[in-house]
């Protein structure tokens, strides 16, 4: 029979203790991504999480739960304990998707802490490299001539990105385009390219191959400046009627309300060290993106000027989704 003395208990609850701490912090982090591997947001992640593990000192492992125009993931974020084992990459439609699905009850500001942006992409409006229209003005003056829902554009899905701007576009031009939404950026690529789409809004990252290719061409993007892989095609912004219109495609990590603050900081800091690195900076600009670091109230300012923008679409083009 072993007995222990008062000193030794104390001991044993300080060991024990300690080891509880150590577990926890050696736990695996879970980054969760509403969106299937392959796709844009998948990739962006991957170079993030690999990046926090070697500064965070914790495994962070890609989760992808997709589906419900990634709410599914948002839910899992919103469910979960408040600890320092869910990250959530999180983008335009966390923001977009409650507004205009009434059966989804998140709400970033109440359900999150947006630690940090990561990137920042764009956009393209682009036709069939046989089609008439060589650019914006005439693309809308052909809308204008034929009637409402005479054009139609493709997106990869009701409540994208890619439909906003479409719709945005539309509204701008005082035209109604047909939306013909797809089940990803691909096939509209090819639906478009075998002429049964006017046009399409495709992310640079899917656009710019096939217009490079000489399959696609570009009227219009909807970044703030030029895409330097596009640098003959005018931002939106250049265009008569469309001054001061940008729409950023942005992604960001999020945690859940209630994270120890100092994770929070611990988090946002591996962040801005990992997109600081030239390395990082061009593989994402390889896919596409800008390295984009924004943490604290900088990134929760930068998400709600963003969500008055897309409610003003939601607002002017009536989008619901059930």
């Amino acid at each position: 029979m072993l007995i222990v003395g008062r000193r030794g208990l104390l001991a044993v609850a300080g060991l024990t203790l300690a080891t509880g701490a150590r577990a926890q912090g050696s736990q695996a982090i879970s980054l969760v991504v509403g969106y299937s591997a392959g796709g844009s947001a998948d990739l962006v992640s991957r170079i993030m999480a690999s990046e926090l593990s070697a500064r965070l000192g914790r495994s962070v492992v890609v989760e992808n739960v997709a589906g419900a125009s990634g709410m599914i993931a948002f839910q899992r974020l919103a469910s979960n304990r408040p600890d320092t084992s869910t990250l959530y990459f999180g983008g335009f439609d966390t923001v977009a998707v409650p507004m205009v699905n009434r059966n989804v009850r998140l709400d970033w500001e109440r359900d999150t802490i947006p630690v940090s942006r990561t990137t920042i992409g764009g956009m393209t409006f682009v036709v069939p490299a046989s089609s008439p229209y060589r650019d914006m003005a005439a693309f809308i003056a052909a809308a204008r001539k034929d009637g409402s829902e005479a054009r139609s554009y493709g997106s990869p899905g009701v409540a994208s990105a890619q439909h906003f701007l479409g719709e945005l576009i539309g509204e701008r031009a005082g035209v109604k385009l047909l939306h013909s939404p797809y089940r990803g950026g691909n096939l509209v690529v090819n639906d478009l390219i075998a002429g049964n789409l006017d046009a399409a809004v495709l992310v640079d990252s899917t656009a710019i191959p096939p217009i490079q290719q000489g399959t696609l061409r570009a009227l219009a993007v909807s970044s703030a400046t030029r895409v330097p892989q596009l640098p003959d095609v005018p931002t939106l912004a250049e265009l008569p009627g469309f001054e001061g219109v940008a729409f950023p495609l942005w992604q960001g990590i999020f945690v859940r309300t209630g994270t120890p603050d100092a994770f929070v900081q611990q988090l946002d800091t591996a962040i801005r060290e990992a997109l600081g690195t030239p390395a990082v900076q061009k593989q994402l600009s390889d896919a596409g993106f800008t390295a984009s670091p924004l943490g604290g109230e900088a990134f929760r300012a930068f998400v709600r000027q963003q969500a008055d923008g897309y409610r003003s679409i939601v607002t002017a083009s009536k989008l619901s989704v059930e």
